[in-house]
């Protein structure tokens, strides 16, 4: 297992999603720079760092596994999904992210690549155990999965990416202990984790 490098928590958190205030510098962020490039990472495989742990899950369709023989994840140095590079590259895999600690807020950049129809595939999503599966990661806006809300911000600034932002924020007094997300073929960089109350 391999530790994640950190970003910065406090300036680079606000500058990095625009963020300003106090609650700004509550953001522990990371980057996936202490993996090595272009190495594929399979279903099971984990990651350990400062403040989450991350895992590789499967992608589902419909509820069943799919991509089995192609699923492969790897840190290549690409800026699709907004950040610095490095950044990680998925392709039918989903990851789940599990703070060591409950938090109130969670961020991450994606990138989730158009098709040649204009769809992007099944998007998985989960909060504390509660799953869903949409048309989209832009699709999860507005939508309350595990008593958090979610909203996604995406545009197509990018080729034939659709790119943005996810944010999960807990109601009042509640915490995210689990969030998972995954997709056909994507891009996920600045992971955030805020353990500030709601």
């Amino acid at each position: 297992m391999r530790t994640h490098r950190i970003a910065s928590i406090a300036t680079a958190a606000a500058a990095a999603f625009g963020a300003a205030g106090p609650a700004a510098a509550q953001y522990q962020c990371y980057d996936f720079g202490g993996l090595p490039m272009n190495k594929q990472h399979h279903i099971g495989e984990t990651f350990n760092g400062r403040h989450v742990t991350i895992t590789l899950r499967p992608y589902k369709m419909g509820g069943n596994q799919v991509g089995e023989a192609a699923n492969f994840a790897e840190v290549q140095q690409a800026l699709i999904a907004g950040g610095s590079a490095p950044e990680m590259a998925l392709k039918t895999l989903a990851v789940q992210v599990t703070p060591n600690q409950p938090v109130s807020r969670m961020r991450v950049r994606l990138a989730q690549q158009i098709t040649p129809t204009g769809g992007f595939g099944t998007s998985n999503f989960e909060v504390n155990g509660q799953r869903h599966e949409g048309a989209s990661f832009a699709s999860a806006n507005g939508k309350r999965l595990g008593g958090a809300e979610i909203t996604a911000s995406f545009s197509n600034t990018s080729g034939n990416w659709h790119v943005g932002t996810l944010e999960l924020r807990a109601k009042p007094g509640g915490a995210i202990t689990s969030f998972s997300i995954g997709g056909h073929t994507w891009r996920m960089d600045d992971m955030c984790v805020d353990k500030a109350n709601p």
